[in-house]
């Protein structure tokens, strides 16, 4: 930049030398000043708006601050590999004395009354009531009905346990008691095979009879009127606290057909759960 001063100062000097030359000279050195001029200034120009190039720097490179360490290191022992649990045994696979779940003979007294029999399971698997698979901590109610329904007389299941759901229960009274593996097969033959109601043969002598198939204290299933059957349940230490697990599913309602290997479960008609069970 600095000759590039130095070179338009000369220009200036020798211009004002010109003034005292001749006319034709002076022409002459004009165009050739003039001409020197552009390029001088084009130069510098170019110089001004050129950036200068940079020299890459290349900075050295930092060594990692700690050395890696060359102490060996103690080899870990491999984790023992987890064994599956085993499967839990099914309801045919445990012992026959293992308890199952708690049986219930229950009363209420409306009208002429009504009494059932409500089991609920204490087993982690399903089992098997009458006709009706309990799953897991489930339960069941089985008791028999006549006229009172709209699908006839016969034997039904989770009946008592939707009306207690739906309507609650009045002036009821029940006694339960503890069931094995083996009381409990004992007691879902009996249930298959009994698909009948008449006016003698009820549901307390049906709610009675499936009772006594287990009971070291039984009742008299011949007295044929709940009231009676809920004076028994209270003498063998019974309470009027009855509380079943709720059903609200009216889908999970049945009627049994026939008796035996030939007993089925059909659900039942609407009408069949509008009243209540007493």
């Amino acid at each position: 930049m600095k000759n590039k001063l130095i070179k338009i100062v000369s220009v200036l000097l020798v211009f004002s030398v010109i003034l005292g030359v001749t006319a034709t000279a002076q022409e002459t050195l004009i165009e050739e000043i003039t001409t020197a001029f552009e390029e001088l200034t084009t130069e510098i120009v170019t110089e001004l708006t050129t950036e200068p190039e940079t020299e890459p720097t290349t900075e050295p490179v930092s060594e990692p601050s700690s050395e890696p360490s060359t102490e060996p290191t103690e080899p870990t022992e491999p984790e023992p590999p987890t064994e599956p649990e085993p499967p839990k045994p099914t309801f045919d696979e445990i012992p026959g004395n293992t308890v199952v779940g708690r049986m219930y003979l229950c009363t209420e007294i409306i009208f002429l009354g009504h009494s059932w029999i409500y089991i609920e399971s204490c087993f982690d698997g399903e089992m098997t009531v009458g006709c009706y698979t309990v799953e897991p901590y489930g339960s069941v109610s089985v008791g028999t009905f006549g006229v009172s329904r709209r699908d006839g007389g016969g034997l039904y299941y989770n009946v008592e346990r939707y009306s207690a759901q739906k309507y609650g229960l009045r002036s009821a009274n029940w006694v339960g008691k503890d069931i094995t593996k083996d009381q409990l097969i004992k007691i879902s033959n009996r249930i298959r095979n009994w698909n009948h109601w008449d006016p003698f043969l009820n549901c307390t002598f049906f709610a009675g009879y499936v009772w006594d198939t287990t009971s070291k204290k039984g009742v008299m299933p011949l007295v044929v009127i709940p009231v009676f059957i809920m004076m028994q349940t209270a003498m063998l230490g019974g309470n009027s606290d009855v509380e079943m697990q709720p059903l609200d599913d009216p889908k999970q309602c049945f009627k049994q057909k026939k008796t035996g290997d030939k007993a089925t479960l059909v659900e039942v008609k609407e009408g069949s759960l509008k009243t209540r069970i007493g």
